[in-house]
């Protein structure tokens, strides 16, 4: 009698689990550690389906599209946080509640906490719009943009600007 393997025991019994996981953002280490098995053997099965191994097929495309999820996700947080959003947020407010009686004289006083939605604007983090810009365009938004040669060879560590006067003759 065939010994069943990890993959068929403590893997295939959990993907919608593992799925789950996945696009909560979940790492294959993490969802090794959550199954009990080691990491590698997890990234095993997803190169091996990756790959074409039909009994792994399902698995990598599962977890790839579960990841794909997650990455989504993140990415559509990460232009919001670049380009700025208004939200509506649920506040708290303290609320002074005056009782009359039918002569108009005060009679009680208290106060509540009443619940409502206040807009609140996120302005744009530069540091995002950084990210998103160098790892989108790379070629027009370098880090560390290349330093002009001088007519010797060496590097100056001046960066040649494009004229954008209109009028190159001038200068």
């Amino acid at each position: 009698m065939g010994r069943k393997s990890i993959f068929g025991t403590q893997i295939a019994p959990h993907m919608d689990k593992i799925a789950e996981w996945a696009k909560a953002g979940a790492t294959k280490a993490e969802i090794a550690k959550r199954l009990g098995v080691a990491p590698s053997s997890v990234r095993k099965f997803c190169a091996l389906g990756e790959k074409g191994d039909e009994r792994y097929k399902a698995f990598a495309a599962a977890f790839a599209q579960a990841c794909a999820v997650a990455d989504d996700a993140v990415e559509n947080a990460l232009y919001k946080t670049a380009t700025g959003y208004k939200e509506q947020v649920l506040k708290h407010y303290k609320v002074k509640v005056v009782e009359y009686d039918d002569a108009g004289r005060r009679v009680a006083e208290r106060e509540e906490l009443r619940e409502a939605y206040d807009e609140v604007a996120f302005p744009a983090n530069v540091s995002a719009q950084q990210f998103w810009l160098t790892n989108r365009q790379p070629e027009r938004w370098k880090r560390q943009p290349e330093a002009a040669q001088t007519e010797d060879g060496d590097a100056s560590g001046v960066v040649l600007m494009p004229d954008v006067s209109g009028d190159a003759d001038n200068g």
